[in-house]
């Protein structure tokens, strides 16, 4: 009887260790990024808005609109793969945010790609 309940201690003790770790676990990666029918990425803006709420402008503090000598910038590009989500966001300044497959984006591209080619 001892045993049963010490097991069942040691099993619900485990599941909450595992609740804990997945909740503060980031996954960055999902994948084939979806498209439209030009082969553009689709943006959610919902997750632009919600990472806005959760991190405002550095310049401004603000939670909408543009923000000034900024851009959100995705961490792992969804080109390699990387998710559209808020876990995969950053603010850049637009010093460092290049519009040109060079710096920070041609970086990336070379660190991040895995089994998708990142366009």
């Amino acid at each position: 009887m001892i045993k049963k309940i010490i097991y069942l201690l040691l099993l619900f003790f485990y599941i909450d260790v595992l609740a804990h770790i997945e909740a503060f676990t980031e996954f960055r990666y999902c994948g084939e990024p979806l498209r439209d029918k030009n082969g553009k990425i689709k943006r959610n803006t919902k997750v632009i808005n919600k990472f806005k709420e959760l991190h405002p402008c550095p310049s401004n503090g603000s939670t909408k609109g543009a923000c000034e000598g900024w851009a959100i910038d995705h961490v792992i590009p969804l080109a390699c793969g990387g998710c559209d989500a808020v876990s995969n966001m950053q603010w850049l300044p637009n010093e460092l945010k290049s519009k040109e497959k060079t710096g920070k984006d041609r970086f990336e591209r070379v660190i991040y790609q895995k089994d998708i080619k990142c366009e």
